[in-house]
């Protein structure tokens, strides 16, 4: 298998990692007909946004970041309609780590409840948010 087959001399761009950030960014400038080169060391893009599936159906998500359902336009937006249409909504995720212990259905309403109750985020500012990224057709 080679590699670099196709591979240019030049580009315009080069995007180190494929990570949310990396995919987004190099999408965003391909769409704007810049010639992109996206560099990722693993087989697998997605960065820190990745999961697998071990025997028997168990998802284990690696990953720091997460898709609320109401993502799925911003996806639609930045990235193309065949990634926005194969987001699934799980239910009963868990998040684990040395700060906190929580489970939620990362629908808007139990979303924005978990940030109150666990972070302590005044109501205010948790809807206040979510307002403006609703506006700008990010949540």
């Amino acid at each position: 298998m080679d590699r670099l087959k196709g591979a240019q001399d030049y580009y315009d761009v080069v995007v180190i990692g494929s990570g949310l950030g990396g995919l987004t960014g190099a999408n965003v400038l391909a769409k704007q007909g810049h010639s992109v080169l996206l560099l990722e060391h693993h087989y697998e893009f997605g960065g820190l946004a990745t999961w697998f599936k071990r025997a028997g159906g168990h998802i284990f998500d690696i990953s720091l970041h997460g898709f609320p359902v109401g993502m799925i336009k911003s996806c639609r937006r930045y990235w193309t309609k065949e990634i926005s249409d194969s987001i699934v909504q799980l239910k009963n995720i868990r998040f684990v780590n040395p700060q906190y212990d929580l489970r939620t259905t990362f629908d808007r309403l139990d979303f924005t409840q978990i940030l109150q109750d666990t972070f302590k985020n005044c109501q205010g500012k948790g809807r206040g948010v979510l307002r403006s990224l609703t506006k700008n057709g990010l949540f």
